[in-house]
């Protein structure tokens, strides 16, 4: 009689520990079916709207040449929270879901910030992990994220983060040059431009100058023609701007053609929380 109560509770037990487990991974299963890939924005992702315009665009612009001139691509992404997942996990799923990095390349990497968790972690492709080693990582976020998330100052947080992953990574790349402005003519483009001004000035000063023709048609000379002038802003911005289609600033970020189809997401990296 003893021996089957024993059974019966042993029975009992591990149907309960069963039930119990079940029950334990219960959440997990309901927690990862919720992690979704957003379509990222850029190189900057608030998707916690923490960052003003102009900050997000400051901050593109500076990704946006460092990858222009080295190929590397990082990418930043800012919610609100993981939802129940780990920082190293949410951010490893990003980077992996984006393809972060040029294709062949391996050389992407992605600093994940979740606001109400007041975790991060900056997940590396393997080919960056001999310049930035989780003790390096760990470094940078120590002296430049954490004391500025702290403040609440998350633009400069990002920003002087970025520049140290920048300075570490520096040279080891090539840059793809995503856009390029046109080639200064040189001597030839300035002699062209010096031509055409003489023209212009001896037709000023008769021959070729405007007047009233004897059928009473007003002739504009040479320096009424808008192809003359046309061409003389042609050669004076080919051989004085580098071309107009850079602006002031010389590339952007509207020239950007996404995340390059990287890979290398192994594991490296480094995190923490303020």
């Amino acid at each position: 009689m003893r021996n089957l109560v024993t059974t019966n509770l042993l029975r009992r037990s591990w149907a309960m520990s069963l039930l119990i487990t079940a029950l334990a991974l219960l959440p997990c299963t309901s927690v990862y079916a919720e992690q979704v890939l957003p379509k990222y924005k850029g190189h900057i992702n608030d998707f916690a709207g923490v960052l003003k315009p102009n900050e997000v665009q400051a901050l593109e612009e500076r990704l946006y040449q460092f990858e222009d001139s080295t190929s590397v691509q990082i990418a930043v992404v800012i919610e609100k929270s993981a939802n129940g997942y780990a920082a190293v996990d949410r951010a490893m799923f990003l980077a992996r879901g984006w393809k972060v990095g040029v294709e062949g390349k391996n050389n992407g990497m992605l600093l994940y910030i979740a606001i109400d968790d007041r975790k991060f972690h900056t997940v590396t492709a393997d080919q960056l992990q001999d310049r930035l080693s989780a003790s390096r990582i760990g470094q940078i976020h120590n002296e430049y994220l954490v004391p500025n998330m702290r403040k609440g100052d998350y633009a400069l947080a990002i920003d002087q983060t970025a520049l140290a992953y920048e300075q570490a990574i520096r040279n080891k790349f090539k840059g793809r040059a995503t856009k390029k402005g046109k080639k200064g003519g040189g001597v030839w483009t300035i002699f062209a431009a010096l031509v055409i001004l003489f023209l212009m000035a001896r037709s000023g000063r008769g021959g070729g100058g405007g007047g009233y023709s004897g059928r009473g048609h007003y002739n504009g000379g040479m320096g009424s023609n808008p192809f003359l002038w046309a061409a003389l802003g042609s050669s004076f911005g080919r051989g004085f701007g580098g071309g107009s289609s850079g602006g002031f600033g010389g590339g952007g970020s509207s020239d950007w053609g996404g995340f390059g189809g990287g890979g290398g997401f192994n594991g490296g990296g480094a995190g923490g929380s303020w």
